[in-house]
């Protein structure tokens, strides 16, 4: 009886681990960057601002995959705001060829007042990568006139142009494989007005909260400086130090540095590094 009872626990964790995997899948590793990745960006819903990109091959770090055809979180940014922009009237898609630095972000930690023991089970967990586009191409996808393939019944004995290969020696599927399948989109690209981001170094302030999520005010220690926020982009450093702030009822000041950009008027801010610092009493909290 004991064997039988040692066994169900083993494999009801088995089926445990199991049920974990399927539900949330391994996330890519924050800082691996998309280097030119082929796909398509599209709003997700007509009357709602957010956006994905549907890679067109796999994408992986070594240890995790992004599949083909999975749509990721596009992160607010200049360059998107420059996509979008760009998009043809009355679409709700573009291809292109992106530029973008993963990251990834858990709310493990806002769920763990809740008093579960598994989190991970929760039905509002999440534990997901985002992208955050820093250039970009545009890009067409190409479309073979009708009629210009001939069937092995119309086509002629030798009618293969000079230099193309026999399809007995190739095989089709690889054929098919090293067949670009988009062009970059000259036409657009010339109109284009890319505007790149900012980097914020050795700056200190409040991290504040509202009903859209969270900000970073600059602090000016008695200096007198115009007071700017930084809405928080999603990211393991923003994961960290929201785990801080769970931790101190008090205000809390940090130095911060991160990558600065700009969306639809309002400023954002993709942090790299958070550090907690202290007055020692000679600021007001």
């Amino acid at each position: 009886m004991l064997c039988l009872a040692c066994g169900g626990v083993v494999f009801g964790a088995e089926q445990t681990a199991r049920a974990k995997q399927r539900r949330h899948p391994m996330p890519v590793r924050e800082g691996f960057v998309f280097d030119g990745v082929e796909g398509t960006i599209t709003r997700a819903g007509e009357s709602r601002d957010k956006w994905f990109f549907t890679a067109d091959v796999e994408v992986s770090d070594g240890r995790a995959v992004i599949k083909a055809g999975q749509a990721v979180e596009l992160l607010p940014s200049a360059t998107l705001e420059t996509i979008t922009a760009n998009i043809d009237k009355g679409k709700t898609s573009t291809d292109v060829r992106l530029w973008a630095t993963v990251t990834r972000y858990s709310n493990r930690h806002l769920l763990a007042g809740q008093g579960r023991e598994d989190i991970s089970l929760h039905k509002d967990f999440f534990d997901k990568n985002f992208l955050f586009a820093w250039y970009f191409i545009p890009t067409s996808s190409i479309t073979e006139p009708p009629g210009e393939i001939k069937t092995d019944q119309s086509a002629e004995p030798g009618a293969a142009e000079a230099g193309q290969p026999d399809e007995s020696i190739i095989p089709a599927n690889v054929m098919e494989m090293l067949k670009p399948k988009r062009i970059v989109n000259l036409a657009k690209l010339k109109k284009l007005d890319i505007k790149g981001d900012v980097m914020l170094a050795d700056r200190t302030g409040f991290v504040l909260a509202d009903d859209r999520g969270k900000l970073f005010g600059l602090d000016g220690l008695g200096r007198n400086v115009e007071y700017i926020s930084f809405r928080l982009l999603p990211c393991e450093v923003l994961e960290w130090t929201e785990d801080s702030l769970g931790l101190s009822p008090d205000r809390q000041r940090y130095r911060i540095a991160g990558r600065v950009t700009k969306y639809k008027g309002e400023l954002y801010i993709l942090l790299q590094r958070a550090v907690r610092t202290y007055s020692h009493g000679n600021f007001a909290r």
